[in-house]
């Protein structure tokens, strides 16, 4: 009897462990960022990306790439956005938001694409290393804009007069920003 008891408990443990949320990593494929003075110039391949304002007005403004979004927003426990902050010019917050689309790597501040200003989350930064946005409100939008399967982009923006850079995918591996959500 004592064996059947365990082995029930055993089976209900199990059970449990399978009904939780499977992490979803979608690849970065591309990250970039506009400079206004340097309207013209795309960043792409280089090996940090910048956010940037100035008396509140951004003046660098990043852009991450991610394969399509396949997960239903009702789906979607929670996400987060882990980034490596590789300088600090003037610490400060900075912002997530949300274009529905693909950024290029060859974009410019003069033809950078307009993205939705809801905010959809801020952090704090004021020193180097590893920082953590809590995106499940991000990902959740881009699943409800992006919901076949199309690619979608975390625009970062800088507040007040913050300067922050942050490791690019041209640089080393270990620092490659990661966005990761739980779905069911």
């Amino acid at each position: 009897m004592r064996n059947y008891a365990m082995l029930a408990l055993t089976c209900i443990a199990l059970l449990a462990s399978c009904a939780g949320g499977v992490k979803i990593s979608p690849a970065l494929q591309m990250d970039t960022y506009t400079d206004a003075e340097n309207a013209d110039q795309s960043f792409g391949e280089e090996g940090v990306i910048w956010v940037t304002s100035q008396g509140g007005q951004p003046v660098k403004i990043a852009y991450l790439s991610f394969a399509g979004m396949t997960t239903l927003p009702q789906q979607i426990s929670s996400a987060s956005l882990k980034m490596y902050v590789r300088e600090i010019k003037r610490p400060g917050k900075v912002s997530i938001f949300l274009y529905d689309n693909a950024a290029m790597d060859t974009i410019t501040w003069a033809d950078q694409p307009e993205y939705d200003p809801e905010e959809l989350g801020t952090l704090d930064i004021q020193g180097p290393g590893w920082q953590t946005w809590d995106a499940t409100d991000f990902v959740k939008k881009a699943a409800v804009e992006c919901s076949e399967g199309c690619p979608f982009s975390v625009v970062l923006v800088a507040e007040g007069d913050a300067s922050i850079s942050f490791a690019s995918m041209e640089g080393s591996t270990e620092e490659k920003a990661v966005l990761q959500y739980e779905a069911s």
